[in-house]
């Protein structure tokens, strides 16, 4: 779900009034949530969005219309994640793989996690920017500096990448018909 944030707000802020904090606690859970959408990384998604919301403190006095915040705000957050993306390293340490205690009963469920870090960091964007941010690709477009043709073309690619792996997913769960029939007998 996209921020709403009031403009009275954003001028304040961007006039350096007091309302700059209280900015900043709005944009932060947003910001935290996307990168760690693209990221995947608790602690690099952190980082991101500490640096998005340095950096929107640092350039709201130059932002022109209050109105375009939103799509400038998701441009900054973007940028940043991405530029953290390909700064990390490509290979994990085991150890650091083996810290990490996630329990939940896979046997049905649809690895959509997996699906998507397997997305080029870009349509990864695209993809959350879309279904989670609930973006259009203009606004898609104007938060990542691309071609709104461009962002289109990645969020097709990206679903066909998605619906492949989930498909997969999807034909490891369902047994084959002489599996069902003997399991009926």
């Amino acid at each position: 779900m996209p921020l709403t944030i009031e403009i009275g707000l954003i001028e304040d802020a961007r006039a350096g009034g007091a309302g700059l904090e209280r900015l900043i606690t709005i944009v932060w859970p947003e910001a935290y949530r996307i990168s760690f959408s693209i990221l995947r990384d608790r602690g690099l998604a952190e980082d991101a969005a500490q640096e998005a919301c340095a950096a929107m403190a640092r350039s709201l006095p130059t932002l022109k219309d209050a109105g375009a915040f939103h799509a400038w705000n998701y441009r900054i957050i973007v940028s940043h994640a991405i530029t953290a993306a390909r700064r990390r390293p490509r290979m994990q340490a085991l150890d650091a793989l083996a810290d990490r205690e996630v329990h939940f009963d896979r046997s049905e469920a649809l690895d959509l996690y997996n699906a998507l870090a397997a997305l080029p960091v870009v349509q990864r964007a695209a993809i959350i920017l879309r279904y989670y941010a609930d973006l259009n690709s203009g606004e898609i477009a104007a938060a990542t500096g691309l071609p709104s043709s461009t962002v289109r073309f990645h969020l097709m690619l990206a679903r066909r990448r998605l619906r492949k792996a989930l498909s997969k997913c999807d034909a490891r769960t369902i047994q084959p018909p002489e599996e069902a029939l003997s399991d009926v007998h």
